[in-house]
């Protein structure tokens, strides 16, 4: 009597389900993976010649303006000892590669991985077919760039090796300079010591000097004052005779003003007198002449002239 498990009906029908879902899971990873490396694009060959082969891997990827396009796929050694490349290249993008293009191994970045960049072609040039070789370009290697950076640098270690050398020399001129900027400082420290005590000497006399000034200075502030006392003192002095003699002076002027004033005072009186002396004076002067010219022995007996007579005016005119 056998026993069997519901479990374990149609389970090599469901075995092969799960093997055909597992095989179509595989199939299309492996078609997407193929349609991203482009595995189902058609692709032709191109070759080019390098003189060493360090640097290039099969498998490596080729780019074109910074995106893959193709790998290489085979790596020979020809007839002069040179490596052969054969790189594979996607057909579609073909017609960016021309027979004026060329391959060069570069980095991407400045410690990124190497690849082979394909440089684009003018489009008036023939598209590079299957089989066709392409221009390499030699680019510098870490060696080269070593080499190169190792030939410049070499005459400025040169340079430098001199340098030293000349710097080193105890007969120099370097040497002999240091020497003497060291004679140089211990004099120049014996020149200040010196000029320190210069500076206090002349500090010195000229406070001497200075003290002495000023004393003098006082001394003669003192006699100008002195001086200019005693020429007040003498001024004052002679001062109150001055002031005696201008009042006797001032004295005799009044006494002959009241003299004056009083022959003035006896003279006015007389004037008049003598005015009206005067002019009856005149006035018999006067007729005495007009006689004389009536006269005949003077006149001839002419007509006589009417006399001018004066007129008595008043004394106070």
């Amino acid at each position: 009597m056998t026993q069997q498990d519901p479990r374990f009906r149609n389970l090599e029908r469901k075995i092969g389900l799960f093997v055909l879902l597992a095989l179509a899971c595989v199939a299309l990873v492996v078609l997407l993976v193929g349609i991203q490396k482009d595995l189902f694009s058609a692709k032709y060959a191109l070759v080019f010649t390098v003189d060493r082969g360090t640097g290039f891997t099969k498998g490596m990827p080729v780019k074109l303006s910074g995106f893959r396009v193709g790998k290489i796929t085979d790596m020979t050694l020809n007839e002069q000892a040179m490596v052969d490349i054969t790189i594979e290249v996607a057909r579609k993008y073909s017609k960016w590669i021309r027979s004026d293009s060329t391959v060069k191994l570069v980095k991407e970045g400045l410690v990124g991985d190497s690849i082979v960049e394909v440089a684009v072609g003018s489009l008036d040039k023939p598209e590079l077919k299957t089989g066709d070789s392409i221009t390499y370009l030699k680019t510098k290697g870490l060696d080269d760039l070593a080499d190169e950076l190792a030939d410049k640098v070499k005459p400025v270690l040169i340079e430098v090796r001199d340098i030293i050398a000349y710097i080193n020399d105890p007969d120099g001129d370097l040497k002999k300079t240091i020497r003497n900027l060291e004679k140089l400082t211990r004099n120049l420290e014996a020149t200040r010591s010196n000029a320190d005590t210069l500076l206090l000497a002349t500090t010195q006399n000229l406070e001497q000097i200075s003290s002495r000034t000023t004393s003098l200075l006082d001394t003669a502030t003192r006699k100008i004052d002195s001086l200019a006392v005693a020429s007040l003192n003498t001024s004052l002095e002679k001062l109150p005779p001055l002031l005696e003699k201008t009042d006797a002076a001032l004295t005799q002027v009044t006494a002959i003003s009241l003299a004056t004033k009083k022959l003035s005072e006896q003279a006015f009186p007389l004037i008049p007198g003598v005015l009206s002396r005067t002019e009856e004076l005149l006035f018999s002067t006067d007729r005495l002449v007009n006689s004389l010219n009536n006269s005949w022995l003077l006149g001839g007996g002419s007509t006589p002239t009417p006399s001018r007579s004066y007129k008595a005016g008043d004394s106070h005119d």
